[in-house]
């Protein structure tokens, strides 16, 4: 039976996976959270994350929400997880997405990840997602002076 992984392809197809469980992470994350955005679902859900002082935010501040939305926010890595399987890059791929998801929510990370939520946090009906994202659906706040880009991220 034939392997990827016993090919000199195999570093290539691990990349390939990581970016699919991410890309899909991504995707479900910003329609979701446009969602959660709706007046009923931010009152009932979202609001608990949204309670957090803009100015005072730290890391650990990503983990400030209503008990629904983890689950509701990561279904995005299901379909790219049935067609791949829980392996090695979904685990590399869910470290990147924690790392980012709590570096996103503290200032002192902006000189790598930039302030693009930060910004939502402080402007909510802006930037629900990834910047490409935000941009693509017409979501990115405005005002580009406001904006600090990061090393690796806006």
């Amino acid at each position: 039976m034939f392997s990827i992984k016993n090919t000199t392809l195999y570093p290539m197809y691990f990349l390939i996976e990581v970016a699919s469980f991410i890309f899909g992470y991504d995707v479900w994350f910003y329609l979701s959270h446009v969602l959660l955005h709706n007046s009923t679902l931010y009152k009932r859900i979202h609001h608990v994350h949204h309670s957090v002082n803009p100015k005072t935010m730290q890391y650990r501040d990503t983990y400030v929400a209503h008990w629904a939305e983890g689950p509701l926010q990561c279904l995005g890595v299901i379909p790219p997880l049935l067609f791949f399987g829980c392996n090695g890059s979904f685990l590399a791929a869910a470290a990147v997405l924690q790392l980012r998801g709590v570096a996103r929510h503290d200032p002192r990370s902006t000189w790598w990840i930039g302030n693009h939520h930060l910004l939502h946090h402080k402007y909510p009906r802006y930037n629900f997602g990834e910047y490409w994202l935000d941009l693509m659906f017409g979501t990115q706040y405005p005002n580009e002076d406001e904006y600090e880009f990061g090393f690796i991220y806006i």
